[in-house]
């Protein structure tokens, strides 16, 4: 592969590693160590580089020539992508009067999930949710993020999220507004409603700063919010502003001078190229990286290092059965000048409990030792169950558990209720009981030294409630529950094997990757001096500034929120602009 300046040269997710995604991540998660250029299962941390240190992945693929060129088509702007951030920007544009070409490698539309954070405005309101002073919610993210992220972008986003989601769910006609104290709509309907709301944060409580300000959307059948993603796309076409191709993978930038200009995308039908120029510019909306191999070895290595430990579960493909998020923006993004934000990178890679979810009840790692304060939302959960040995812990509760779960500090990844059919149904979903701690222990099978530590930690935990105060781990008070009233039960995880009945298959799950090209507060994409590339924009899981090191559970839904929020922010940018 020749080389070429990757300041003049434009290029896209070409050839090199697009077959990486069927047989990488995918058969990862079954504990299969796929080849990225190095030996299969070395740490590969940096990746195969080039005489001028350029790991593989990023070298630029030869330009597509005009004599490869099928078709030219002009507009004003083109999407490159349509999740939710893409769709949102085409949808904005389009209603702004933009002509847009939108352009998607997978045959259709694709989102997952249901939760966004949306907040002050009189529809959040309505449904519950208090007013949040946006610079305490960004400076909290920021905390958790170790002031890696940009708070220009957060702040942005936060203010701005509940209009834009006010938006987003108007695109819906029949959508019901599930009101506090409203009765569930029946099940053939789509509806929306606040299922996180939780009590305000107080200090010598709470563990862990958490904000309520998020609305899910439920749908029969297809689930979560796929109708209402879909009406806002159907919205955009009803402009008549929109020229949509799918089964398009974007291949190369286009651009004149320093500017970017268009995108040339390929047909995976009949294998010919377009070249789309747009004179308002492009926006990248490609999503994240998390099949890419190499990409994950190299900015992820921790996950990439582990990846038999992890569920991989966002699972859209091309019809040549290619995984969709496979980096294409962020190297095209490279590419045409930008810059890949500086690490670490985060993912949304995190631990997930079955029926008492990560409530603070005691926990014990293989060794049979308390090794954390238990009062956690998921991600940190996740990131402390990974350093244990062996990667199993036991949570560790006695009868009177369904009490106490009122008690518990709400947020993602915790219980405060259980139904009376589950806790009828208890020894289907944990794995020892015993009337006695001894009793309970014996049953777990553990060796026996382990058994003895368990029993002196149970013992000093109960003294440590006894006492109201965890000198060993700081828990709250409130949450310090003694294992006193038999039976005792306790559930045993263990990263990679299959979960109880009723519990999660899988204590750790990745779905995306979080970081992506460094950009301006209006998505505009950055160079390495961090100097604007006129014409190019990034919204989504290929926008940088956003997420690093983790994704934080400070407010639930805040990824798909800043997709929105950025996407109908950028196109309505995009069309104001000269």
């Amino acid at each position: 592969m020749k080389e070429i300046s990757r300041r003049n040269f434009i290029g896209g997710a070409a050839a090199f590693g697009l077959g990486l995604g069927a047989m990488g991540l995918a058969g990862c998660a079954a504990g299969e160590l796929a080849s990225t250029g190095a030996e299969a299962g070395s740490a590969n941390q940096t990746g195969v580089r080039d005489a001028a240190g350029v790991p593989s992945f990023l070298r630029e693929p030869d330009p597509i020539t005009d004599d490869q060129i099928a078709q030219t088509i002009e507009t004003e702007l083109a999407v490159v992508g349509l999740g939710v951030a893409g769709v949102s920007a085409v949808r904005s544009a389009a209603e702004a009067g933009v002509k847009v070409v939108a352009i998607e490698k997978c045959s259709e539309p694709n989102c997952r999930s249901s939760q966004f954070a949306a907040f002050n405005t009189e529809n959040a309101r309505s449904m519950g949710i208090e007013d949040i002073e946006t610079t305490d919610l960004v400076n909290e993210l920021m905390i958790q993020m170790s002031h890696r992220s940009d708070f220009r972008i957060l702040k942005r986003w936060a203010d701005n999220c509940g209009e834009a989601f006010d938006w987003y769910a108007s695109a819906y006609d029949d959508l019901i507004w599930v009101h506090p104290g409203d009765e569930t709509p029946s099940e053939d309907k789509v509806y929306v409603s606040n299922k996180n709301s939780y009590p305000p944060y107080e200090y010598g409580r709470d563990h862990e700063v958490i904000f309520s300000g998020t609305l899910s959307f439920t749908a029969p059948e297809k689930g979560g919010q796929k109708p209402v993603f879909l009406a806002n796309f159907e919205k955009a076409e009803a402009t008549g502003n929109v020229d949509a191709h799918f089964d398009c993978p974007a291949r190369q930038l286009v651009k004149d001078g320093d500017r970017v200009v268009g995108v040339i995308f390929q047909n995976l039908n009949d294998q010919t190229y377009t070249k789309v120029l747009a004179s308002k510019g492009v926006v990248l909306a490609t999503g994240d990286y998390v099949r890419n191999d190499e990409m994950v070895a190299y900015y992820l290595p921790w996950i990439y290092n582990q990846k038999e430990k992890f569920t991989f579960t966002y699972m859209h493909q091309d019809i040549e059965g290619n995984f969709a998020d496979m980096g294409d923006g962020h190297r095209m993004g490279y590419w045409a000048g930008g810059n890949i934000e500086a690490g670490p990178h985060a993912a949304m890679a995190h631990g997930d409990l079955g029926k008492l979810g990560v409530d603070a009840f005691l926990q014990l790692n293989g060794n049979g030792e308390r090794y954390i304060n238990e009062d956690l939302t998921n991600d940190h959960f996740g990131s402390a169950l990974i350093r244990q040995p062996g990667n199993v812990i036991y949570q560790i509760f006695d009868s009177k558990f369904p009490e106490q779960l009122s008690s518990m500090q709400a947020g993602l990844g915790t219980k405060s209720k259980i139904s009376q059919e589950d806790i009828d149904a208890i020894d289907d979903w944990t794995s020892a009981k015993g009337d006695t701690v001894e009793d309970l222990v014996a049953n777990l099978g553990v060796e026996a030294d382990v058994a003895e530590t368990m029993k002196a930690q149970i013992a000093r935990y109960n003294e440590l409630c006894a006492a109201g105060k965890d000198e060993d781990f700081g828990k709250s008070p409130e949450r310090l529950f003694a294992l006193e009233t038999p039976p005792f039960y306790a559930i045993r995880y263990a990263v990679g094997e299959p979960g109880l009945s009723g519990a999660s298959q899988d204590a750790l799950r990745c779905l995306v990757t979080m970081s992506g090209l460094s950009t301006t507060k209006d998505a505009e994409v950055c160079d390495a001096d961090l100097k604007v590339i006129p014409g190019l924009y990034a919204v989504g899981n290929v926008q940088g500034g956003r997420f690093l090191a983790d994704y934080p559970a400070t407010i639930a839904g805040a990824s798909h929120s800043i997709a929105m929020t950025y996407g109908y922010l950028t196109g309505k940018h995009i069309a104001e602009s000269a």
